[in-house]
């Protein structure tokens, strides 16, 4: 995209830093400007949608849900992929029907609305959820809210940038992620 819309093209040898630096930050040192974002949000998602097939969940997170789901937990998915796109990689991936909704979290910086906007159809509090992110911007929605949140080391977000959101709980494996989840459930 950064050759279509003329913005500083990413080398591989770009990725470790920017994946310590936040949204802003990356959008920054990139150059990209603000008003481009929803047209880059589009096309960003059209790609993920061409490469949907090439996707797979981490491993251990199949095992994760399921043993979860078999506990009782009920479980969503709140994100700023497309709806569609989500069933899509949860069909290629044998995954149909595991989470009771899918979420499209439609503004980038602003999904804390999103986040409070669930509590209230579900009619329950902060602290009757938990979150599992991979993102600075989760954490952040989250400490705004008070939803408690388990940062998850294995999405784009380099840990040290994670840390520096305070999670509430940070993990590195999906069997640590369970292991900290049937504590709190």
């Amino acid at each position: 995209m950064a050759g279509v819309h003329q913005f500083r093209k990413i080398r591989e040898q770009d990725l470790a830093l920017l994946r310590s630096l936040s949204i802003a930050e990356r959008v920054d040192r990139l150059g990209v400007p603000a008003l481009q974002i929803p047209k880059l949000i589009i096309a960003g998602r059209q790609l993920y949608q061409d490469n949907i097939r090439t996707l797979h969940v981490v491993p251990g997170m199949k095992e994760v849900i399921a043993k979860l789901s078999s506990q009782g937990v009920k479980s969503s998915i709140l994100s700023s992929n497309s709806e569609a796109n989500i069933r899509l990689f949860l069909k290629n991936n044998k995954m149909e029907g595991v989470f009771k909704e899918i979420i499209s979290a439609k503004l980038l910086f602003g999904k804390h609305h999103s986040i409070r906007k669930v509590m209230k159809q579900w009619g329950t509090t902060a602290s009757r959820m938990i979150y599992v992110g991979d993102e600075l911007r989760d954490i952040e929605a989250c400490k705004k809210l008070g939803v408690p949140i388990v940062a998850v080391t294995w999405g784009y977000d380099a840990p040290r940038l994670l840390l520096r959101g305070q999670p509430d709980y940070f993990v590195n494996t999906p069997g640590e992620l369970l292991k900290t989840l049937q504590t709190l459930v």
